[in-house]
């Protein structure tokens, strides 16, 4: 039996039939932030509503309330997902322009046989049937030749050349990036597009929607419809600037993890997720248009880029690609809500992932939120003053992962917190920092639970103690995972050439602040090379230019996986670098 929800403050009536208030909200085009994949444990997902036959508003959380209990839901802008700060920006470099993909116009006078001879020769059963076709009608005057590589894939009626469209895409866990490029008129970007996964709905990470994923069939094609609308949206929206994209769409390069590749094809996560951690493939994949769903031309080739194993996928791939091919010695960085760490140069990497979880992104974050207007972005306690620069000059909402960065370390700085992340109470602080305005911040979140206030009110801004010790969780990951990368390659710190950030993550925060918390190793500062999306680098460079192809061919051979899970050199390092002030700059583990 159905039932009608009146969202209060978007003036709209949902008929809703069985599910969650959640379900309901996506439906009604309110996406909330199921950061836990909706089964209540995150609270992001918090609601003022009224039940049917009740006065008073209340607060549920919408992924475990049934949605016929609801009569109105109040929804602010903040409490749905809608765009964030999505990195698109990378330091393209591309040395030579020479596509895979071309078209060559064909006059009727050069298509004509010899006696008793054939048209074509080694062209695809599709592309044969509509030539004869278009050789059948009495006007035909030519026709253009699709070429990938040095193979037809499609034929087109009359001369088309001119339009010849490519574009290159990164798939994040929370973010998609898609770069359009004009193949036939010398490689010029023509869009660049991003916007949130829609995945984002059954959870922040690759484990929530692992799990989401094998709860049933229907939530896997679920979770493989949403990624696909995500670029298929961004894909109409180009159209609407760039006239007959769709059709002449024949180059799509694809990066994105081990996760993400899964689900763009819709294939069962099931044992990637669980010892010993295998994906379904590795390999480079090549596809067709009509094979994956795309809005593109349906002869034209999809490229997914392969995967160096476990969950390092083929983003990392793809910031590789783009690492100078010299005696140098590189470490790599891509870090968001799953992280990648590479360590090596031209003659092998060592590769590992580590899961850092939602927490840098502001998941898992009492009051985390994405990078978005009203998101606090930087923070600082200095001169016992709190300074907060706030995405888009308006009244603070939350805090983004770059800010959570720069209020751990700023905490650990003036004194607020202890090498063991243990935050001070009000009191204990005061008699350590006489006079101090700071200590007027920390209050009770909680029974348990002390906060640190940047902003009060009806809507108060803090940073408590639960949210720390996720933070520590992260960091100590990812520091771990450098350190025993490193030590498994024969490398020491000093020794790096190069520490290369990739992804929002060096973007965005304050690498000194990463450092002095122990979530980077602390490398010079003039080693540091931030690329801004250098997964979206690697996808624009070999789209743009297919000599490439050579150097990916070989990364995968050249690239070992390290299981961090099994590896008992980074547990003992990641249980002594959970701490602030000891963390060991040292990679060895028998100090």
């Amino acid at each position: 039996m159905s039932s009608k929800i009146y969202f209060v403050n978007q003036n709209t009536k949902v008929e809703v039939e069985g599910g969650t208030l959640a379900q309901a909200c996506e439906r009604a085009g309110y996406p909330l932030n199921l950061v836990c994949g909706g089964r209540g444990s995150c609270g992001k997902c918090l609601t003022r509503v009224k039940r049917k036959g009740a006065i008073k508003i209340e607060e549920v959380l919408a992924c475990s309330t049934l949605a016929e209990e609801v009569e109105e839901v109040y929804l602010e802008k903040k409490d749905y997902v809608h765009e964030g700060n999505v990195l698109t920006h990378s330091s393209l470099s591309v040395m030579e322009f020479a596509p895979a993909i071309k078209k060559r116009y064909v006059a009727r006078e050069e298509l004509t046989p010899p006696v008793c001879g054939s048209f074509l020769s080694g062209v695809p059963l599709a592309a044969m049937k509509k030539f004869a076709a278009l050789r059948a009608g009495y006007d035909f005057l030519g026709a253009t030749f699709v070429y990938y590589k040095d193979h037809v894939i499609d034929i087109q009626e009359g001369h088309q050349e001119s339009r010849c469209y490519g574009v290159a895409i990164d798939i994040g866990t929370t973010t998609v990036a898609c770069y359009f490029y004009d193949l036939a008129g010398g490689g010029r970007l023509l869009e660049t597009k991003s916007a949130l996964n829609q995945q984002v709905v059954c959870g922040a990470d690759v484990i929530s929607r692992s799990v989401y994923a094998q709860e049933s069939p229907e939530n896997l094609a679920k979770l493989q419809d949403l990624v696909l609308d995500t670029i298929n949206c961004m894909i109409e929206e180009a159209a609407e600037k760039v006239e007959r994209l769709k059709e002449n769409l024949y180059h799509v390069v694809i990066c994105g993890n081990s996760m993400m590749q899964h689900l763009f094809y819709g294939w069962n996560p099931v044992h990637l997720g669980m010892s010993p951690f295998v994906n379904i493939t590795a390999e480079h994949l090549v596809n067709s248009g009509k094979e994956t769903g795309l809005h593109c031309a349906p002869e034209g080739v999809v490229e997914f880029l392969p995967l160096l194993g476990g969950f390092v996928g083929a983003d990392t791939t793809a910031v590789l690609l783009t690492v100078e091919d010299d005696e140098k010695k590189y470490m790599m960085i891509d870090l968001g809500t799953n992280g990648e760490i590479a360590v090596g140069n031209q003659d092998g990497f060592l590769v590992s992932s580590t899961a850092c979880g939602p927490a840098l992104e502001g998941g898992n974050i009492e009051c985390g939120m994405r990078g978005t207007p009203g998101a606090i972005e930087k923070i600082s306690l200095e001169n016992d003053r709190v300074s907060l620069q706030v995405i888009g000059d308006i009244k603070p909402q939350g805090l983004c992962g770059s800010a959570i960065i720069d209020a751990v370390s700023e905490f650990y700085r003036v004194g607020l917190m202890d090498d063991t992340g243990a935050l001070l109470s009000a009191d204990t602080y005061q008699k350590s920092h006489p006079g101090s305005k700071l200590s007027s911040r920390i209050k009770k979140v909680e029974e348990h639970n002390l906060g640190f206030y940047f902003t009060e009110g009806e809507n108060p801004v803090y940073l408590s103690q639960k949210d720390i010790r996720q933070i520590q969780l992260a960091k100590s990951s990812i520091y771990s995972g450098c350190m025993t990368l490193l030590e498994e390659y024969g490398m020491t710190l000093e020794e790096i050439d190069a520490l290369i950030l990739a992804g929002a993550f060096g973007t965005y925060i304050d690498v000194e602040h990463a450092i002095a918390i122990g979530m980077l190793p602390p490398v010079s500062k003039e080693k540091i090379v931030p690329v801004g999306n250098g997964a979206g680098q690697g996808v624009q460079s070999l789209l743009l230019d297919d000599s490439l192809r050579t150097k990916l061919e070989q990364l995968p051979g050249k690239c070992k996986h390290v299981s961090l899970a099994e590896n008992t050199g980074f547990m003992d390092l990641y249980i002594r670098n959970m701490n602030f002030g000891n963390v060991s700059s040292e990679n060895s583990t028998d100090q």
